[in-house]
């Protein structure tokens, strides 16, 4: 798991130091809610945008234990960027998503009952980013992960540094 994480964190930089000169770019970090697992979780997320509607979006995120259960998830979402005014957009979202499932039960007998369990799905959703100041905007975003028999809602408030 931590080879994992390693991987993507590169993954994640690597992606931003190679767009640095190419669109406008944001990074922030986020509070979200999953309606399956059902507990608070936080993350990070970078932004590129390739046009001045079309935006990608990888991000990690990282569910607390509830009940023995964890989880992670990393995403590759792209939205459409719908401006309404000067300092406010909306978005749909699609994308990916990969999710890795944890279940923590105590040991009984020197049996180890941990599981762990990896999931491939699609993000759909939307969201909206309001401008607070030149170099900063928060956002709220709704999206729902289809991943076989672990679907949930994750609703998602943040705050993004834009560069």
């Amino acid at each position: 798991m931590k080879k994992l994480i390693v991987l993507f964190s590169m993954m994640f930089f690597i992606i931003t130091y190679s767009s640095a000169q190419k669109g406008i770019q944001s990074a922030g970090i986020h509070l979200s809610y999953g309606t399956e697992i059902e507990t608070v979780g936080i993350g990070m997320k970078y932004q590129y945008n390739l046009t001045n509607h079309i935006r990608f979006e990888p991000s990690m995120n990282y569910f607390f234990e509830k009940d023995n259960i964890a989880m992670f998830d990393i995403n590759f979402n792209a939205h459409y960027i719908l401006p309404l005014e000067n300092n406010i957009r909306v978005y749909p979202l699609a994308g990916v998503t990969f999710t890795r499932w944890n279940l923590d039960l105590p040991d009984l007998d020197g049996w180890n009952n941990d599981g762990k369990k990896n999931k491939f799905g699609v993000n759909l959703g939307a969201g909206a980013e309001f401008d607070i100041q030149d170099e900063w905007m928060i956002n709220f975003e709704v999206k729902y992960q289809l991943i076989n028999k672990l679907d949930q809602a994750i609703i998602s408030l943040g705050v993004a540094y834009i560069f």
